[in-house]
Parts: C-alpha cells; structure tokens; sequence
C-alpha cells in the first residue's frame, strides 16, 4: 500500500488518512519535503504513535537529503530515492521558467547545492543573451573604423650647437641647444705641374696612303693638306699631289706620303696615337665630297710607325713656390670635400661648413732643387683636417623636444623622416661665442588627433550619415581630408542603412 501527502494536504486528512489503515499493515508514505510537519516534530511523535497502536509496518519515501535526515532523527524507518541529476536539471530549469515562486523556494533549502547555482547563472546569462538578441534585431548597430590620413610638414628651427665640454649652456639658454663634437685626422695630397720652361720634342708618325677618286672631277692638293681619320687624328701631305677622275666607272688611285700633326682636331697632343693601323680610312679635311660624302678617301698602306714626344726643362725657384702655393690652396678650397669624402662616424651628422672645418699644414715635401733637370714636379702635402659632427640621436631629441612644445591640439605626431634632414646654406649661419646658430629643417610625419577630436569631426559624421546607405556614408567620410580610408560594419548583417540614433554608431580610429 502506498500513501502520497502534497504540502498542501491538511494535519486533519493526514491523521485521518492513517488511522483508517488497517492493523498488520505494510504501507509506504511518502510526504512532500515543503510540507509544514518537517517544521514540528511533537506532530511526528504523534503520527509514529498512531502507527506502533495499529502495528502498521510504516516506510517512509524520500527524495531528498533533508528530509532523510529529519526521518533518521525521530528513528522513523527510510526508504531514500536518489533523483536523476539530469532530471534534477530540467525540473530546476522547468521551476525557473514556469513556476518562480516554487523555483525560489527551492533555491532556499538548497543553498549548498553546487549544480543549482551553475544552472541559475546559466539561465540568467541565457536570458540576458536573449534580450540583448532581440535588441539588437530591433535597433541594429554601425561601427566605422577610420584609418588617419598622414600629413607631412616641414619644421624649421634655429638650434644652438655648442661644444659638448660646455655643460652649463643648455641650462641657461632658452632655446633648444644641441651638443657637437670636434674630430680631426691627417690628410695627405699629391700634386704634379709642369716647369716653367719645359721645351717639347717631338718625332711624328710618317706612312703612306692610297687615295681613290670615285667622282668625275680631278682634284690637286697642295703640301699640307690635311687628311683626318674617324677618331679626329690629323694627318698632312709633304708635296703637291693631283687626283685624275675616274675613267669608265674605274675610280683613280694614288699612292703618297703623309706624316702625323702634332695635335688632333680637338686641339690634343697626338702622342703615340700617331701611329694608325693599316687600313685605316683618311678623309681630307673641309672638302664635302670626301669628308661628308665619303667619294674621296684614303687608305693607310701599311703601320704608321715612330711617332713619339719627349720633354724637357730646369726646375727653378718660380716653380717650387708655384706648386707649394697650389698645394696649400688645394687644401683650404677642398676641405669641405675631403672631410665629407672621409667622414665615417657612426651615427655622426657633419656639420660641412666652411666655419666648421679647419685645415693645417704640417708638412711639405720637396725632393728637388732649383735648376735641376727635369721637365716635372711631383710633391706630397700633409695636413690636420679638423671638424664638426653632432650625433644624430641627438637632433632628433632636439626635434622632439620641439614638437612637443608646440600649441598644437589637433595634430598628433607619428613619426620623424630622418632622410629629410638638411641644413641651410652657409650664409644663414652666425657665431656667438663659440656657439654656432644653423637653421635646421626635418619634415614630420602627423595625423588627425581623432581622440581629442577639436574640429568634431566625430560628431558631425554622426550627425549626417543617420540612415543613409552604407556606400553613401563612406563617401561622406572620405570626403575629409583627415581621413584616409573607412570600413563600415553594420549589425544584424542584412541591415545596409546607418541607424537612425547616433548613440548606435561607434566611431573608433585605426592607429
């Protein structure tokens, strides 16, 4: 037999229930935990008298913890049913969605119970993920991402160099100071003139050549006709010479003598490029029809041989002061190029200014003597070369430091272009006291400072692109010249429009 009390269910139908059980009986009762006799155990006393005066075999069921132990504790026989977890589950979900006030009840007499807890945030998120899916079906959501656009600007400042051994400049000087460096290494420089009274000897090249006539005209041509080649190499006839015209499509040839010039048609010493190879074509100079049309030309018979040039001379004291006074003057007028040649500082700037390098002659070389024979000087000059250098970490702090003293609320920096770096010609620069003042100039790479937004931008795109088309909102945006590029993203994905409240639209920076 098998009773069944609901916690609704009276004292009165419970006693009532139980002393109409017959005598001997077998019975299994089972009594809702929420029922308010778990409150009173002078009740159950009174219950377990009923049963032990009609001898009823009484079992009491139980699903839960509590009232088990509430059973053990007034010695009332128990027989307890484990639930089903995941059953346990669902009636704790289906309690929660359907049945509130019994879901809170519950709640209350198992507070320890771990796997509720979990259930309960599980469904609240649950819930909450619901409503904000709805929301957002509801009112849909734009978020632009706006990519800067770079600007370049050039700064010029008037920097203070001083010597890094000067460590009290930068503190009382109210410009932006950088420190410079002094380096020297020696040079040396070989230089070579001729004398003064250098006298040329020459033996020029001699051969013969063969002349073809293809036209119908004779020509004679006096000594001295000068004959050239393609390379402007000048040679010269040494007697009269006259060139018949060609017979019966036969062109006349003659064969004669012909000796090298002492310059080519550029005005330079022939040297030993007097002697041509054989076969080599000869035009006579300043006559059309051979030098321009080609109908009259020569041919070298054979290797042009001998041409050769020596010289000669005395050195005198003119000449030693004139190659000492060149020499020195190489130096000073060439000091900017020496010391860039061989600057090689890591991480160095020179300063390559006429008032920052220094030249100074420490030794001349002079292996000869006046009236010596010979038709060449050639000496040597050894010189300290003496300059200027910053160090480039050091501009670019100077730089900073600048920038960022700027009143500028608009911009924000990004970057320094070093390969921009120059300095301003020579006659802008001023001394004072060991001090040098360079205008410096460097370009600054800078963008839109879209967080502190002074011309409200942000703002004004908010305003304007409510519910307009995603294309046309990008043009919009793009139509600004701080912004570069613009990716829209709107939520639920089959939305195209901009929403129409601006607290729906986000506008972040892509830096």
């Amino acid at each position: 037999m098998k009773l069944f009390f609901l916690a609704e269910d009276s004292l009165y139908k419970i006693f009532k229930t139980l002393e109409k059980i017959p005598k001997w009986k077998s019975v299994e009762i089972s009594i809702d935990s929420h029922h308010s006799l778990f409150d009173n155990e002078w009740r159950w006393k009174q219950i377990k008298d009923v049963l032990d005066k009609k001898s009823i075999n009484a079992t009491f069921v139980t699903k839960t913890d509590k009232s088990k132990r509430f059973f053990e504790k007034i010695w009332l026989k128990v027989n307890h049913i484990e639930k089903n977890k995941i059953l346990k589950t669902f009636r704790i979900l289906y309690l929660f969605l359907f049945n509130v006030k019994k879901f809170h009840l519950h709640s209350t007499q198992n507070r320890k119970t771990y796997t509720f807890f979990l259930v309960f945030g599980f469904e609240v998120l649950f819930v909450l993920g619901i409503i904000y899916l709805l929301y957002s079906l509801i009112l849909p959501s734009a978020k632009i991402d706006i990519n800067p656009s770079q600007q370049i600007e050039t700064i010029i400042y008037n920097f203070r160099y001083y010597p890094n051994s000067n460590q009290d400049f930068p503190r009382y000087s109210r410009f932006i100071s950088i420190p410079f460096y002094t380096w020297k290494f020696e040079h040396t420089y070989e230089m070579s003139i001729n004398t003064s009274n250098i006298k040329y000897l020459q033996d020029p090249s001699h051969g013969t050549i063969k002349i073809f006539n293809t036209t119908e005209k004779e020509y004679a041509f006096v000594p001295n006709t000068r004959f050239i080649t393609d390379d402007w190499r000048l040679f010269k006839t040494t007697n009269w010479v006259e060139i018949p015209a060609w017979y019966e499509g036969i062109p006349w040839e003659k064969t004669i003598n012909v000796i090298a010039m002492e310059k080519d048609d550029n005005g330079i010493l022939m040297w030993n490029r007097w002697n041509i190879k054989n076969w080599t074509k000869l035009y006579v100079k300043n006559l059309k029809q051979s030098l321009f049309l080609k109908e009259l030309y020569a041919v070298a018979m054979q290797d042009f041989t001998g041409g050769n040039l020596t010289s000669q001379g005395t050195i005198t004291q003119d000449d030693i002061n004139l190659l000492s006074d060149k020499m020195i003057s190489h130096i000073d007028q060439q000091k900017k190029n020496i010391v860039i040649q061989n600057f090689d500082i890591d991480d160095g700037i020179l300063l390559a200014f006429s008032d920052t390098i220094f030249s100074e002659v420490k030794n001349i070389d002079v292996p000869y003597q006046t009236w010596q024979e010979s038709s060449m000087l050639q000496w040597s000059i050894n010189a300290d070369m003496k300059f200027v250098y910053i160090k480039r970490q050091d501009l670019i702090r100077a730089f900073s430091s600048y920038i960022q003293q700027r009143p500028s609320e608009k911009t924000q920096l990004i970057n320094i272009d070093k390969s921009s770096l120059a300095f301003f010609d020579e006659d802008q620069i001023r001394e004072e006291d060991g001090t040098f003042i360079i205008p410096t100039k460097i370009d600054i790479i800078q963008w839109y400072d879209f967080e502190k937004d002074v011309n409200g931008i942000m703002e004004d795109i908010k305003s304007h692109i409510i519910w307009w088309e995603k294309e046309e909102s990008r043009e919009y945006i793009l139509s600004f010249p701080e912004v570069s590029s613009v990716r829209i993203k709107i939520t639920p994905i089959w939305y195209n429009t901009i929403p129409k409240l601006k607290s729906r639209i986000k506008i972040s920076t892509d830096k």
